[in-house]
């Protein structure tokens, strides 16, 4: 057949491929894309866009106008109008939740819940769901 090849294994009408469940061998796929949008919100915490004050400023240091700027606080939560600090907040918080749905995801694939149970593949879609969807709220 011209370099083309048939597939050999033939999915059953239960979802398995010759005898072994389908998700079961996807659990390691979803605990590397869970694991990663977890690292990836994680170090949006720790190193926040646009850095954090390195030392204690003043409005002559680049601070806001009548606001007091201590070192290790983000730059964007204090530079700028009110509307910059509320993107700011919401941002945080997007990244706070698909940090906490990913987490989950990742506990309920360590805990080796079988992923047969309709209501725990109903759970883990929605919450990798919640996760994929504040990911990239913020972009």
């Amino acid at each position: 057949m011209d370099g083309m090849s048939l597939p050999t294994r033939v999915v059953t009408r239960n979802g398995s491929h010759d005898g072994h469940n389908w998700m079961e061998e996807k659990r390691g796929s979803l605990m590397v894309v869970a694991t990663l949008i977890a690292t990836i919100t994680f170090q949006i915490a720790i190193n926040p866009p646009g850095g954090v004050w390195q030392s204690d400023a003043d409005s002559q240091q680049g601070c806001a106008p009548g606001k007091r700027c201590e070192a290790g606080t983000s730059v964007l939560a204090f530079r700028g109008d009110k509307d910059q600090k509320l993107k700011y907040e919401i941002f945080i918080l997007l990244c706070t939740i698909s940090f906490s749905a990913s987490l989950t995801t990742i506990l309920l694939l360590i805990c080796g819940i079988p992923l047969r149970n309709k209501f725990v593949m109903w759970f883990l879609t929605i919450v990798m769901f919640i996760s994929v969807i504040c990911t990239a709220g913020p972009t």
